[in-house]
């Protein structure tokens, strides 16, 4: 996919990505100082950041970021640390409050850059998508750290796959791919998913409840996947 041909220079979109390199990088280098972790924590979140910025441009093209776009991309930052901090993640306090911190700002910023879009007249294809896939990326992240700090086992990363297993399966079954009406039972379970695997997260949180309530919003957003595959079905159907 090519982002689309438009009159404007690159150097449109270039500072937003400048400016979040440059404040990425400083916190990055700031937490491995503090915390005396290695050095690689800066290169993954960074490798990670490009990988976003990449994405961020094939839907833009050379066109500036809108103000929510900003918004996007600073909950981005946060969530580009929490992947250069994983392989860390046995180097932390055995209560670490870092992640649950960084995990729920970015949960809580999720509404905001929202706001901002309608308050500034700013709503794009390109923004809502951006921000679908950061949300995605949030949940895999989530349940990688819960997993990396064995406060669930390896099927808490089901939570965070099914979105990409879902993209996948639409591979083998065109159907798949149809666009869905906006649900707002989607939304309201997606915002569950992250604000409650991030809560898990969070220090003195009773850890035998964290399987079971992790299994819950498991079987939640597996629900909700289901009444979507059902509904394309039966469109393949008609």
């Amino acid at each position: 996919m090519v982002p689309p041909r438009t009159d404007e220079s690159p150097l449109q979109i270039l500072p937003d990505f400048l400016v979040a390199a440059i404040v990425l990088t400083g916190a990055a280098a700031g937490l491995q100082r503090a915390l005396d972790l290695p050095a690689g924590v800066m290169v993954l979140a960074l490798l990670a950041y490009a990988a976003m910025a990449l994405l961020v441009w094939r839907l833009r093209g050379n066109r500036p970021l809108t103000p929510a776009d900003r918004v996007t991309l600073g909950r981005g930052l946060l969530v580009m640390l929490l992947i250069g901090l994983l392989p860390s993640a046995g180097a932390l306090p055995a209560e670490p409050a870092l992640p649950f911190a960084l995990g729920i700002t970015a949960v809580l910023l999720d509404g905001v850059d929202g706001w901002v879009a309608r308050r500034l007249d700013c709503v794009t294809a390109a923004g809502a998508r951006f921000d679908m896939e950061l949300d995605a990326v949030l949940l895999l992240v989530l349940t990688l750290w819960l997993f990396k700090l064995d406060l669930a086992g390896v099927w808490v990363l089901a939570i965070g796959a099914w979105r990409y297993a879902f993209i996948l399966a639409g591979r083998w079954r065109p159907s798949l791919r149809q666009s869905l009406p906006a649900s707002q039972r989607r939304r309201i379970i997606c915002g569950i998913q992250a604000s409650g695997l991030a809560v898990l997260l969070a220090p003195g949180f009773p850890s035998p409840w964290i399987p079971p309530l992790a299994a819950l919003l498991l079987v939640l957003l597996s629900y909700s996947f289901i009444v979507d595959i059902a509904a394309l079905w039966r469109f393949l159907r008609h």
